[in-house]
This record gives structure tokens, sequence and C-alpha cells, in this order.
């Protein structure tokens, strides 16, 4: 079974989150911090394993390493991973799953690769248990990893089972919802800590108004989370869980400020108001029906966070909505802090603002640019001047 002592650990993210990611895991005690391509690895126990999934906002998976090795061909790639002692980390009572990534000469497709890990780790429970675990596809007690880059393997323990941006408030969606983890990150990134009121005018089924609402209030991401993969390993510590858990929700802190949600979408609001009230922050979220050009904003200054509708179909559509909203952010929004993530990358040309910051970054598989634009006060007088 896994031990407690240090690991050098794996942790996924998306493409762009790698910054905001080493700098929750530093800030939750991990060690010699590497940040890769979509993922960041750093050194901590199985206290920190534990921590981490509770923890973490902009986190997918935590992955504990098992082996590693150079393989020669496909019998010596069956022969490593059969030598794993399988048995001792998860039971035949408990269901399985392989998922691979990467090939090399010998394993030329992950299918294959991923069959020839499924018979050593079946082989290996009836040679060593006398029966053999099942294999299921989706949702699987335990997941393993394989990672193959030319003919270096590397076997993981997936810690959280099904990926972190499952958060567990969000069961009602509206169109084209935000990832949870995203939204998470681009919070992160504006340095919001709580301080300000924030708006989300297009708010859909209220992701960013939750997640907010979770980093005002200093509350572990993933508080509502029953279970994580490391529950169905042999050896799994529930005193240490239930202590390192107490731990982090001693942490929360009050938050006085207000967070304020609108849309058009009456079906988007509902949906908002289940999640909102499943995650126990009705009394900080207010919801409105408002249309963003029309209203006011709620307060002098703040966060405003623009994930706008993916429903605007033709270009020039688009290129005119788009600017549209950025004459409102010129009109209205002065003092404001404004992060807006767009997948049309050729419509941000129609906004009419300069960014101050932007970042390139991935919802799906979509490719998003994200902008910052600080609204200063001598926005709006520039506009009016230029009329």
């Amino acid at each position: 079974m896994p031990e407690n002592k240090d690991y050098r650990l794996v942790i996924k993210t998306l493409y762009g989150l790698e910054e905001v990611l080493s700098k929750e895991l530093l800030s939750l005690g991990g060690r010699e911090i590497l940040k890769l391509n979509r993922a960041v690895s750093c050194v901590g126990d199985l206290g920190f394993v534990y921590k981490i999934n509770i923890a973490l906002r902009t986190g997918l998976r935590v992955l504990l390493p098992l082996h590693e090795f150079e393989m020669e061909d496909v019998e010596h790639y069956y022969e490593e991973l059969l030598s794993i002692p399988w048995e001792e980390h998860f039971d035949i009572e408990k269901t399985f799953a392989v998922d691979v990534v990467g090939t090399n000469d010998y394993l030329n497709h992950s299918s294959f690769a991923g069959l020839k890990a499924k018979d050593a780790i079946v082989d290996r429970f009836r040679a060593h248990v006398g029966d053999r675990p099942t294999v299921q596809r989706t949702l699987p007690n335990v997941p393993v990893h394989i990672h193959i880059y030319q003919n270096k393997v590397r076997v993981y323990l997936d810690a959280s089972g099904d990926s972190l941006h499952k958060r567990g408030y969000r069961l009602a969606a509206a169109h084209a919802p935000l990832n949870e983890v995203l939204a998470a990150g681009i919070i992160l990134k504006s340095k919001w800590n709580g301080g300000m009121p924030v708006l989300d005018p297009m708010c859909g089924s209220g992701t960013f108004l939750v997640e907010a609402a979770l980093i005002a209030h200093n509350m572990p991401a993933n508080i509502y989370r029953d279970t994580f993969g490391f529950h169905h390993w042999k050896g799994f510590d529930e005193e240490l869980f239930g202590m390192i858990k107490e731990g982090l929700l001693g942490r929360a802190r009050e938050y006085n400020g207000k967070i304020f949600g609108r849309d058009m979408d009456d079906y988007a609001l509902d949906a908002a108001s289940e999640n909102i009230e499943r995650s126990m922050f009705d009394d900080v979220i207010r919801l409105k029906r408002a249309d963003f050009f029309e209203a006011d904003p709620p307060a002098e200054k703040g966060l405003l966070l623009v994930n706008p509708p993916y429903n605007v179909r033709i270009a020039a559509n688009t290129h005119q909505f788009y600017r549209e909203m950025g004459d409102t952010l010129k009109e209205k929004y002065a003092g404001w802090t404004v992060m807006w993530i767009t997948s049309d990358l050729e419509a941000v040309k129609s906004i009419g603002l300069r960014p101050s910051r932007k970042w390139n970054l991935f919802n799906g598989e979509l490719e998003c640019k994200l902008l910052q634009f600080d609204m200063y006060a001598g926005t709006k007088k520039l506009h009016k001047l230029n009329r």
C-alpha cells in the first residue's frame, strides 16, 4: 500500500494555469515545485495528497507515482507492470481502469498499451489472490495512469478519482458552462481576494459566482466532494483525512462583501439559483434578471467577470456584440477591473479597449484569450471626447 513517505507527485491542470497552481501548492506546503506542460510536480507525503485534493482550486488530478522504467519491448513492458504489487494497493472488490498517454515504437497505440497494462494487473491478482478485480471504464474506484515518452514509462495511481473540477455543487448546467477549475484560475489571476464586490453580468449556471465565494471565504474548493480516489486504496487513513479536512475548514474566514450574478436567460438563472443554494452561499450571492447593456453597476468599483455567451454564431453579430460590450464598459464601469475570457479570437479586436494583461488559456478543447482591462476613471472621459 502507499506508504506515508515523500512522493514526487504530478498534479494536472489546464493549459495556462500552471503558474497559479504552483502558487497554490506552495501555499499548501508543497516542496520542490516544478512547472510542466498542463501540470505541476511537487514533493509531499500522503497527508499532503489528502490535503491538496480537498483544497486545490486549479488542480484537475493528483497522481501518485508507483513505478518508472525504461522499456525494452512489449513483453518487458508487461513484465514490469506485472511486477507491481497491485494487490497491496487495492482489493479485488474495487473496480479499476487504465488510462495511457503517449506512444512509442513498441506501443504505437495507447489502446494497445492500456490493454497490455490491464492484462498485467489482472494476471497479478490471479497469481497472488486467486481472483481478479473488474475493469470499469466509467468512474472506476481506482484509476491507473500510465505516461509513455519514448521508452520511459511512468505508472501512477490517481489519488483524485473523478476530475477535481467536479466540485459537487453544480448539478444544474446552463448552456456551455465554464469549467470550475478555469473559473477559479481566472479569479486567482485577477489577484482578487475578497476585498471588492464581484459581478458576473452573464452568469449562466453561476460557476464564477460560487468559485468567487469559495475564494472570499477561504473555503476548500472540493469541500462538497464525498469521495476521492484515495478512499479506495488499502491503508486509507480515515482519521488523518478527517483531521486534515477539519484543519482546512478551520482556516475559513468571514466575508462581508457581496457577489452579484445577472443574466437575461431565465433557464440560466434557475440553474444558477440551484447551484448557489447547493453551495450554501445564497446569503452572499445576489441573483437578478438584468440586461448588461441597460443595468447600472452594483458598486462604484469591483471585479467584473465576463464569459460572453457562445451562441452568438454569426461573426458580424459577435463583432457588434463585443463592440457594444466595450462601449458599455467605457460608459459605466470606470474603477472596475474586468477579466474577460473568450474563444472568439477575431472578435476581441472589436472590443475597443486595450488590455493591461492577456493570457492564452483553453476551455475544454476551445483555445481562448483571457483579457484584463483596468477601467480607469479617465476611460469614460476619453470615450466621451472621442464621440
